[in-house]
């Protein structure tokens, strides 16, 4: 400390308060004269911070890495970090294992998944090779596993049906501009991957916090019901229209029992045995398989070549009539230009994807880095997810984000680094360039019973209904109306409802500020809440009363009618000259506020009683010194703490 301060604090020293501690039979102690808040923050140099613009961090860390170029590259490029690190002895034997184990669980999910967005199977395929790729080089989890995901392809599926041309006629479209589905659905990929780097350079990871837990819960639970209802055709043997837009699992269902007499019981008697014997080797015997087997069994990948080599050899198709993938190409697809010019037409369905493809990678991603003990970044999650999308658009695909299990197993089998998902890459780049057409004959109602179990652990989501409402009336409701605007309405329009529940709930809490009367514990300088603390005593003369809450436009008149109710309640029993308001629990006020507070006091004022201010925070403080607060009210009324207020109060009555 300079000389200067010291001169400044023992200037203060004859009026600062003295701090008397107790003995060791003691655990309180009591200050016996007040602090003002002026006087605390010179004597203790209090400075205001500078607080920096979204523009200027942005601005700030451009700098930053334009000073260096390697800065740059590790900035964009995250893998240069740690792969000079990486252990190749221990750690590449447990990558190659974790990255064959998923690259073959790639196979039978990205063929029934991305059957869910109206594209051919195979594009579930080059959504695990094309996008993870760049995702590998540019993201910062190194655990969790791109690819399809069956909520994000079925919200494809709605622009893809909408503007897509199909050969088939149980499709309705509304553009028929000859797009082909995987044309619409490159064109979405491209948008998402537009939107998700706009959001990664103004440094909007944090957008996720827009879906709770309990939001997303509703909304996964009712897009399972989409998924299954998208599903009943394959698994019937119907070939009923594909239904867009509001109601479409009403009519869809409406269809299936009208048309219930063209029921292909060959198909839904094969779609029903696979689904009945991987439901029960998910629930009966892998529990007991994985506690000696480190390895899972890829059950729906036996469960696809099984289906393939039944229908080629028993002829199924012509036979009994069960509808297959059909042709499936041989090779990579060539690089071509989404249909740019659709992009318009795209910008919400692909603003909707974007957000939700992102909550659920940097939900995942979260989960690894909490229990690994590493960093993730969600602004560069988003860039990453941005330029694979874009990178991907070229190559026939559909937007990707990451799967829970797919990643849990990339995990749990021994994956150390995303170089599991290049192994992954080069098992896939084989069977795109070399089995890809032994699929051809797999049975359409195969991959429908895979999804139908897959979808089970979504759909035992119910039961938190129950558990949510016991806890929270509110957050049961937007449980409860997340889902139910999800199937009715639509996946997108369920989503936008749910957000603006959650946040309609927050505002009416955050409306509601709450007024406590305090009392002193005896010889300390604690102050609760009198009427849970039967300890506690009322200062005389003084009414101590705790605000807890925000102050805003919305709730000031409620709150000082709150106020003047306590004050006109304890006038009755007791004498009151003094009011000191505790402003450590309330987080904001705005400028109308500020004036109610004047009011206020102007009001107490005409009654005979003075009002004071304790712990301001600076936050707070502020925002009244800008509105002109202070030129009203006399800082000689503000205290740091409720104690210097008190300590003040009576020495000022002596």
């Amino acid at each position: 400390m300079n000389q200067d301060n010291c001169k400044l604090l023992m200037k203060f020293s004859s009026t600062t308060p003295q701090v008397v501690v107790s003995n060791q039979n003691e655990d309180t102690h009591r200050r016996q004269r007040p602090f003002k808040q002026q006087d605390f923050n010179t004597v203790y140099q209090y400075s205001k911070l500078n607080k920096t613009g979204v523009l200027q961090k942005i601005s700030n860390k451009g700098s930053k890495c334009c000073e260096s170029p390697c800065n740059l590259l590790l900035s964009i490029f995250p893998i240069f970090q740690w792969l000079p690190k990486y252990n190749w002895r221990s750690d590449f034997s447990k990558d190659v294992v974790s990255g064959l184990t998923v690259g073959i669980l790639h196979i039978p999910q990205g063929m029934a998944y991305s059957s869910l967005g109206g594209v051919p199977p195979i594009t579930g395929l080059y959504m695990a090779f094309f996008p993870v790729l760049l995702y590998v080089l540019m993201g910062t989890s190194r655990h969790i596993s791109m690819g399809t995901f069956a909520v994000v392809c079925m919200m494809t599926s709605k622009p893809v049906f909408k503007y897509a041309t199909f050969p088939s006629s149980d499709h309705t479209t509304e553009d028929t501009a000859g797009l082909t589905p995987v044309q619409v659905a490159s064109a979405v990929c491209l948008i998402v991957g537009i939107w998700q780097i706009l959001f990664g350079i103004f440094r909007l990871g944090s957008l996720s916090v827009l879906m709770s837990e309990t939001l997303v819960s509703g909304f996964t639970t009712g897009a399972a019901i989409l998924v299954l209802t998208s599903q009943v055709k394959h698994l019937f043997g119907i070939p009923l229209k594909t239904r867009v837009g509001s109601l479409k699992v009403v009519y869809t269902y409406r269809d299936l029992f009208n048309n219930i007499h063209l029921t292909n019981f060959w198909t839904l008697g094969m779609g029903l045995i696979v689904a009945s014997l991987l439901y029960f080797y998910q629930q009966v015997i892998k529990p007991r398989v994985s506690k000696r087997i480190p390895v899972p069994i890829p059950t729906e990948l036996i469960a696809i070549i099984s289906g393939t080599l039944l229908s080629k050899h028993l002829n199924l198709p012509s036979t009994y009539g069960i509808k297959i993938v059909g042709d499936i190409p041989l090779g990579l697809p060539d690089p071509s230009p989404p249909p740019v010019w659709l992009l318009p037409n795209l910008v919400i369905d692909g603003l909707v994807i974007a957000i939700v493809a992102f909550s659920v990678n940097i939900s995942m991603a979260f989960i690894f880095a909490r229990k690994l003990k590493y960093d993730v970044d969600p602004n560069q999650e988003l860039i990453a997810s941005g330029c694979s999308n874009i990178f991907a658009s070229f190559f026939s695909c559909i937007p990707f984000a990451a799967s829970l299990s797919r990643s849990v197993i990339q995990q749990t089998v021994g994956g150390k680094t995303q170089l599991a998902s290049v192994v992954s890459c080069s098992f896939l780049i084989l069977i795109l360039l070399f089995i890809g057409p032994f699929f051809e004959d797999l049975p359409y109602c195969v991959l429908a019973a895979i999804v139908l179990v897959s979808m089970t652990g979504l759909l035992v989501q119910f039961k938190d209904l129950f558990t949510i409402f016991g806890q929270s009336k509110s957050d049961g409701l937007i449980w409860f109306t997340t889902f139910i605007s999800v199937v009715l309405l639509d996946i997108d329009y369920g989503l936008v409802i749910g957000v603006v529940i959650s946040l309609v709930c927050v505002i009416i809490k955050s409306q509601k500020v709450i007024v406590s009367i305090l009392g002193n514990i005896p010889e300390t300088d604690m102050y609760v809440e009198l009427e849970r603390y039967e300890a506690a005593v009322q200062v005389p003369e003084t009414m101590i009363l705790q605000l807890t809450g925000g102050l805003n436009f919305a709730n000031i008149d409620s709150s000082v009618q709150k106020i003047i109710k306590k004050i006109n309640n304890f006038k009755r029993f007791n004498k009151v000259q003094n009011v000191v308001l505790n402003m450590a629990s309330v987080s904001y006020i705005d400028r109308v506020s500020t004036i109610g507070l004047l009011n206020l006091t102007k009001e107490l004022k005409g009654e005979g009683i003075f009002m004071y201010l304790a712990s301001v925070s600076d936050a707070v403080g502020s925002t009244l010194d800008k509105c002109g607060f202070f030129k009203e009210f006399s800082e000689t009324y503000v205290s740091p703490s409720v104690h210097d207020a008190i300590l003040f109060i009576q020495l000022s009555s002596q």
